[in-house]
């Protein structure tokens, strides 16, 4: 079966035929250098900001983070050095929004929803509980603002993969963050148009994937 990230969906979807044709080849394979960057470029960011509502830290601890990234940077060159200066600011700018936010972290979930021969892994990046309620989170942190289209695609695909997969969450409680901004998107229920623009875009993925 043909595996896909649900932001690479997203992307995809939105993409030129060219451009899909290249997501397509960076997923089939994966052990190209720059599609294994892609893939853990704000890996510290995300791992810096699970252990700050892990631990329970105060929100100081995020900058002491955030400045221990910069400093590797300045160690490095080239795109290591933007990479981790990238990180930094991720880290303070979710310092900077939400680090007010009290999360009791849950274990960390990997959902799938499938279509055609292909399968979208949805690994949210913070699986929560607040004031009691259960919630699932995307985190995003490119400087530029989100796509709208991938926001509600990336929001949706959440919103089915966690209901199919045995966690049963309103649509309100599937959130995605733009970290930079401070925005908040909440989840929408899939409609039919929508669940039929993903599976052709599965489908047109599957035909893709033989002819590279």
């Amino acid at each position: 079966m043909i595996t896909i990230t649900v932001k690479g969906l997203a992307n995809f979807m939105t993409a030129s035929p060219r451009r899909q044709r290249k997501i397509v080849h960076d997923f089939k394979y994966p052990a190209d250098d720059e599609s294994a960057a892609q893939q853990k470029y704000y890996h510290e960011a995300r791992t810096v900001i699970s252990a700050y509502h892990m631990k329970g830290h105060p929100p100081k601890w995020l900058l002491r983070h955030a400045d221990a990234l910069q400093d590797l940077a300045s160690h490095n060159t080239g795109r290591g050095r933007q990479r981790l200066n990238h990180n930094a600011r991720a880290v303070r700018s979710y310092h900077e929004h939400f680090s007010a936010a009290r999360f009791q972290l849950l274990d960390k979930v990997t959902l799938t929803f499938d279509s055609a021969n292909v399968r979208v892994k949805v690994t949210p990046d913070l699986h929560v509980t607040e004031n009691g309620q259960e919630k699932i989170i995307k985190l995003e942190f490119t400087s530029n603002q989100p796509d709208a289209r991938i926001i509600k695609i990336v929001s949706q695909i959440m919103y089915e993969s966690a209901n199919h997969g045995g966690i049963t969450l309103p649509s309100a409680a599937i959130l995605y963050y733009d970290v930079p901004r401070g925005a908040v998107y909440k989840g929408a229920r899939c409609r039919a148009r929508m669940l039929g623009d993903i599976q052709a875009s599965c489908q047109t993925i599957e035909d893709i994937w033989r002819t590279i």
